[in-house]
C-alpha cells in the first residue's frame, strides 16, 4: 500500500511533541516494509515553518532541531518524496476541497496522497469529515482513487473510506 504521512507525525523529529500519540508512532509505520511511504514536499515546508515560529519564541526548537530533523525525512530511504506539481489532478482536486477547509497547504497534501497514493495518515480527522458531508467531493475523490482510505491519529483502529453515495 502507497502511504503518503501527514506533516503532523514528522513533529517530534523537531522536538515537537504530539499530544495523545506516542513518540514512537513514525518509527512503528517505517517498520512495516510492506508499504511504500511518502511525504510531500509541502511537509518540509510546513516543518519548518512551525519550527520557526516556535524558535522565535524562544522555544526549546532551535534551528539546527528543524534541519536535522529535515534531513533526517530528506535522508531515509524507506521514504519517497511527493511534489504537489507530480500531477495536474492535485491542484484541481485541491483548488476543489479549498472551498470547504482555509488551509491551503492541508489542501495540497490530502490532493496529493489521494491522487498519488492509496491512504494517508493524518490527525485531521475534522477534514475527513467535512468532505464526507459533500456528495460532489466524494464523487469526484472515487473518480480519482476509487479505494482510497484514511488512517487516523495514533494508527490503532482501522483505516477508513469516504462513505457511499447514490450516483
Amino acid at each position: 500500500m502507497k502511504i503518503l504521512i501527514d506533516t503532523s507525525y514528522f513533529l517530534p523529529l523537531i522536538k515537537i511533541g504530539i499530544e495523545n500519540i506516542p513518540q514512537t508512532v513514525l518509527v512503528n509505520l517505517l517498520s512495516k516494509t510492506s508499504n511504500e511511504y511518502f511525504y510531500s514536499n509541502l511537509t518540509i515546508f510546513e516543518l519548518t515553518a512551525k519550527g520557526l515560529k516556535l524558535s522565535s519564541q524562544k522555544n526549546r526548537v532551535t534551528s539546527q532541531d528543524i534541519r536535522i530533523g529535515i534531513d533526517a525525512i530528506q535522508n531515509d530511504i524507506r521514504q519517497t518524496k511527493k511534489s504537489f506539481t507530480d500531477n495536474p489532478l492535485i491542484i484541481e482536486l485541491a483548488s476543489q476541497l479549498k472551498t470547504i477547509h482555509n488551509d491551503t497547504i492541508d489542501c495540497l497534501i490530502f490532493a496529493t496522497a489521494i491522487c498519488e497514493c492509496d491512504c494517508i495518515i493524518t490527525m485531521d480527522s475534522s477534514f475527513f469529515d467535512q468532505i464526507n458531508t459533500i456528495p460532489f467531493l466524494i464523487r469526484k475523490i472515487r473518480e480519482i482513487n476509487e479505494n482510497f482510505r484514511f488512517w487516523f491519529n495514533d494508527l490503532s483502529e482501522d483505516l477508513k473510506s469516504l462513505k457511499s453515495i447514490d450516483s
